[in-house]
C-alpha cells in the first residue's frame, strides 16, 4: 500500500510541472519576484515575451517549443532574462557578480529551471557580505550552472 501511496504522490507531482518546459520558482517567504526576458528577435513577438512577477512560493514556465519564450525553440537554446527582486526605491537585480546592473542577467535553457532562493551562506562566518538572496540554475540536461554560491541578488 506505501508503495502505491508513494507512486501516486509522485505522478502528482510530475502531473503539476509542464512537461518539457523552463520554469522559474520564487521560493522565498517575504519577496515578490519579477522576470522578463530579453527583447524578443522578431519584434512582432515582443509584447508575447516572457514577463511576470511571482509572490513568494509562486512559479511559471514556459514550453520550450513556445517561439514567444524561447525563440529557437529547442530544450538547449538559452534565453536571458533580467531577474529583480522586490520593488521601489531598492530594488535587487540578480546576475554574475561584478557586472554593472543595466547588464545583469540570468541565462536559462529552453527546458531549463530558475529558483530564486535565500542565500544559505548569508551572514555565516566568512560570508557576512554574501548577497542575502541568490538564483540558481539548473539547465535542460539537470545540470546545475550556478555553482555552490550562486548568482547574487543585489
Amino acid at each position: 500500500m506505501k508503495v502505491f501511496m508513494t507512486l501516486a504522490v509522485l505522478a502528482g507531482l510530475g502531473a503539476s510541472l509542464p512537461a518539457s518546459a523552463f520554469c522559474v520558482y520564487n521560493e522565498l517567504k517575504d519577496k515578490e519576484v519579477s522576470v522578463l526576458q530579453e527583447d524578443h528577435p522578431d519584434y512582432q513577438r515582443n509584447d508575447r515575451r516572457f514577463k511576470v512577477t511571482l509572490k513568494p512560493g509562486a512559479n511559471s514556465c514556459c514550453e520550450f517549443k513556445n517561439l514567444d519564450c524561447n525563440p529557437n525553440g529547442r530544450q538547449n537554446s538559452m534565453v536571458n532574462f533580467e531577474v529583480t527582486l522586490g520593488s521601489g526605491d531598492t530594488p535587487m537585480k540578480c546576475g554574475p557578480a561584478g557586472v554593472p546592473d543595466k547588464a545583469k542577467v540570468v541565462k536559462v535553457s529552453g527546458d531549463g529551471v530558475l529558483r530564486i532562493v535565500a542565500n544559505p551562506r548569508h551572514g555565516t562566518k566568512g560570508h557576512e557580505n554574501a548577497s542575502p538572496y541568490i538564483a540558481r540554475v539548473w539547465t535542460h540536461d539537470k545540470q546545475d550552472v550556478t555553482g555552490p554560491a550562486g548568482l547574487p541578488c543585489r
